[in-house]
């Protein structure tokens, strides 16, 4: 069950349903599982559709529980700031009255005349993309795991420049969408933030050893600067710690020329074998 690009553009464009209310449809998954990177975009969009004319700043999204990918989804978005600057919003996802997801998302008006100070860390050296041999979007869709089944996995392409295997077992990629993508800020930050929640899992299960069973926790974004999707991005990726059943992931993500996109951190839950 293969996805384009096209396929999960035309998943993001909400009905509107009310003026704080909007309904999403998923892409199929094996146990029609919804991936979390998939919802908590489409709760990005919900949110921004809210907040006209603002580019997302930052999003912190709970995942709670994992919903029927067979089945659209509703997103409440309750206003909690209308500021000059800024706007916040909550997102509330919803199947059959049960909540699957709570996100806060923050949106800001550009200031570009203000005096600002200006610093990041430095791209890590890495061989161009074009040098580096063709990969799976994801380990999911390998040859070896499940190939074709994760639609929501298949509208990038992806490059690997490094995986480590000990903790914190950083792994650096670049990574495109496989096609154009319209010129608009609010949804090149939500694709952003989609990739960012789907290839951040790779580093923890490296980290740990093995694949088994998981669960995302919650996943936060900051955006820093726009990213230039028309060309790759690198992502930097790690998993710093693990304790308690939970894995922690953190990664920054850089345009071509250097420049800081975003920087994100997601946890996710490990649970013991039942008994």
């Amino acid at each position: 069950m293969p996805s384009s690009l096209g396929d999960v553009l035309a998943s993001l464009q909400l009905q509107r349903v009310d003026p704080a209310v909007f309904v999403g449809r998923q892409l199929p998954a094996p146990a029609n599982h919804i991936l979390g990177g998939h919802i908590s975009a489409q709760a990005l969009l919900a949110a921004s559709h809210t907040a006209p004319g603002r580019a997302p700043h930052s999003v912190h999204t709970y995942f709670l529980r994992p919903g029927d990918a067979r089945r659209p989804v509703e997103f409440d978005v309750a206003d909690l700031q209308e500021g000059r600057t800024f706007s916040a919003r909550r997102v509330t996802a919803r199947q059959d009255g049960q909540i699957l997801l709570e996100a806060m998302s923050s949106f800001k008006v550009a200031d570009p005349e203000s005096a600002q100070v200006v610093y990041q860390p430095p791209m890590p050296r890495a061989p161009a993309p074009e040098s580096l041999p063709w990969v799976a979007p994801h380990f999911a869709e390998s040859e070896e795991v499940t190939e074709g089944q994760w639609a929501s996995l298949r509208w990038f392409e992806r490059r690997i420049v490094d995986a480590e295997q000990a903790p914190p077992a950083r792994s650096r990629i670049w990574w495109r969408p496989d096609g154009e993508v319209p010129d608009d800020p609010v949804l090149t930050g939500t694709l952003v933030a989609y990739l960012s929640a789907v290839t951040l899992t790779e580093p923890a299960y490296a980290a740990r050893g093995s694949i088994g069973v998981s669960a995302q926790r919650d996943h936060s974004v900051w955006f820093h600067a726009p990213a230039v999707l028309s060309d790759w991005l690198l992502y930097d990726q790690s998993s710093p710690s693990s304790a308690d059943s939970l894995a922690l992931a953190s990664g920054t993500m850089f345009n071509r020329d250097g420049g800081l996109v975003c920087t994100v951190r997601q946890e996710m839950y490990f649970p013991p074998p039942r008994r």
